[in-house]
Order: C-alpha cells, then structure tokens, then sequence
C-alpha cells in the first residue's frame, strides 16, 4: 500500500494512480503482438516483445486488483446501487487479473517450446487468447468508471455552482441579469424621450 504522504491531495487512494497502467498496457501488447504475426520472421524478436508487454500487463493487473481492494476501505460506499455495483466491479477485476496473468505465464512458457515459436498457427491461436482479455478488462473498466462517473465513489464536491439570484462569482464575467435590466431600463427612457 502507498503511504499517504505520497499521493496527491485530490486522489483518495492510489488505485486511480495505478488503474490505468493494465488498460495502457493490454492494447500496447496487442498491437506488438499483431505487428510480431504480421511482420513473422522479419521480426525475430517480436514474439519476446510482445510477450514481454504481455507480462508487464498482468503484473500491472495483480497491482491494480490489489490497490483496488486497499481502497475499498478510503472511500464510503453509501448507496445499494455503488455497493452492487463495487461488487460487480470487483469481480471483473479478480477476472482480469487471473486472466491477465495467466495469459503472461502461457506466453512465456511458449517461447520455450520450440514447436509454438515456430508455427505461425500457434501463434494466431495465442493472439486470440490474448484478445480475449479485452473482455475481462473492458468489463472492469465500465464497472470503474460507473463507480466514479454514476455513483460518485470517490468523488468530492470541488466547487459550488453559483445561484442565479447570486452575482457573478468571477469580476471578470458581467452579471447578466444585472445587463438586462439596465438595456430595459435604457429602452424604456429613450421612448419616454420620443414624441
């Protein structure tokens, strides 16, 4: 767990600091790994990059899944509706991560079988396996956003929205109430000077 000294203000726990480094890394290791099976052996070294990226990812995802089960206990979960959806998000989360990290450890044991470095077709089959965790991981990541964005875990109120009746709380913006009742005013006095 990350000391509280160490993160900013404005963040309650490290897991949104942390949380974005798996969902960079999985399309970063996908597209490695489509360059690898298109480039083939004009690439030697593409199967090794791609599956390193894949490593980096799953070990992002165990990081993530367990600074997300720290910060359950900083942010209050006050409603029904955040706590079933915490727990469906929690749930993806376990998902991506065994997933994740499984896939690495397939991958890795791969380059150490020659018959699976060397056919082609092998490794189409562990590129799908590798895009099937966009699923696990697109799953967390909507659950994630509909904590923050719909149930407001882990949000505070920054700043107050001004009333209407109140005037304008920056002395650079002109109160428009107070414009329109002066050109009302200015209309009414210039056809009072009309005959």
């Amino acid at each position: 767990m990350i000391p509280d000294f160490l993160l900013p203000e404005w963040v309650p726990n490290a897991h949104p600091l942390i949380v974005h480094f798996p969902i960079a890394l999985i399309f970063v290791s996908i597209a490695a790994d489509a360059l690898a099976l298109w480039l083939g052996e004009r690439w030697e070294t593409g199967q090794e990059v791609a599956t390193g990226l894949y490593a980096a990812t799953g070990l992002s995802a165990i990081a993530s899944y367990y600074s997300g089960t720290w910060a359950i206990d900083t942010v209050p979960i006050v409603t029904p509706g955040a706590a079933q959806t915490l727990s469906t998000h929690s749930f993806w989360a376990w998902y991506t991560m065994v997933s994740t990290s499984g896939y690495a450890l397939l991958r890795t044991a791969g380059l150490f079988i020659p018959w699976v470095r060397a056919r082609r077709s092998a490794h189409v089959v562990l590129f799908l396996l590798g895009l099937g965790t966009l699923v696990p991981m697109h799953e967390t990541g909507e659950n994630g956003g509909a904590m923050v964005y719909k149930r407001g875990v882990g949000v505070t109120r920054t700043q107050e929205v001004p009333s209407t009746s109140s005037p304008a709380a920056d002395s650079t913006q002109r109160d428009t109430t107070a414009q329109a009742s002066e050109s009302a005013a200015g209309s009414s006095s210039s056809d009072a000077e009309s005959p």
